[in-house]
Parts: structure tokens; C-alpha cells; sequence
């Protein structure tokens, strides 16, 4: 047994990851890189507000960030089912991240969902807050394991 396979998946510091190990970063990497974009085009329609509440130009550009937004929060679904998997076989604190940002990601989407059919800002808290559980759980994904 290798030092890199010791405490269930976990990794001591400076041991290099197993190939399972590569690949949940590289899937946590991509779910880090969406959050990053969901941010960024949830404030764009925060700032120029949704469609029902726009019109010309703005109309327009809400419209696309919005879609841009929901797109790529569907993406991010299937990014934490693949992490998920990949994580499952390594256990430890590994799948316990996964898991944790799952947990997140499932509950920004679902929080993302009735903000728009109840128009509750209460809803798009809850979902910022999921937002940052999630980039919480998978930034520490990338991060190095500690023995």
C-alpha cells in the first residue's frame, strides 16, 4: 500500500495523486469554472434586471444571460453526477466534498427554479447560498490533502 492510498482515499502532502485523484480535480476544476460563470451572469441580470422588468436592448441581453445562466446551471447537474461517480470509488474526504457540493448544487438549482416562479428574493438568497457552498466544497477538492 502506497502513502498515496492511505485514510480512505485521502492523500499525504506532497504524494502525487492517483489518476481517480486527477480526475475528480479535473471535474472540480470545470464545476469551479461554471459557479464562476453563474456569478458572473446572475449579476448581469441583476444589474439590468429581468426580462419582465426590461426592455430594448436590455430586454435583449436579459434574456441571454438569463438562458446563458439556466444553461449552464443544467450543466452543472450533470458536472456533479460525473464528479459524484468519479469520487465514490475514492472515498474518504474526497467523496464526502463531492457529496457536500451536490447537496449544494442541487439545492442553488432548486432554489433557482422558484425564484423565478415565485418572483421571492428569499428564493435567490437561498441560491447564492448554495452557490457559495458549492464553490466551498469543490475549491477544496483542489486543494492538496493534508496527512
Amino acid at each position: 500500500m502506497s502513502a498515496a492510498h492511505t485514510g480512505k482515499g485521502d492523500l499525504v502532502e506532497g504524494q502525487h495523486a492517483p489518476p481517480d485523484v486527477a480526475v475528480v480535480r479535473h471535474l472540480a476544476r470545470h464545476q469551479v469554472m461554471g459557479l464562476a460563470s453563474l456569478f458572473l451572469l446572475g449579476m448581469a441580470v441583476n444589474l439590468l434586471g429581468l426580462p419582465s422588468q426590461t426592455s430594448g436592448a436590455a430586454h435583449l441581453a436579459s434574456i441571454a444571460f438569463l438562458a446563458a445562466h439556466a444553461l449552464i446551471a443544467l450543466g452543472l447537474l450533470v458536472g456533479t453526477t460525473m464528479l459524484l461517480r468519479a469520487a465514490t470509488g475514492l472515498g474518504g474526504r474526497w467523496r464526502r466534498l463531492a457529496t457536500a457540493g451536490a447537496v449544494a448544487i442541487v439545492a442553488a438549482f432548486v432554489a433557482g427554479v422558484l425564484t423565478l416562479i415565485t418572483k421571492n428574493n428569499w428564493w435567490s438568497y437561498t441560491m447564492a447560498v448554495g452557490f457559495i457552498a458549492a464553490l466551498l466544497a469543490y475549491g477544496s477538492l483542489l486543494l492538496p490533502a493534508s496527512g
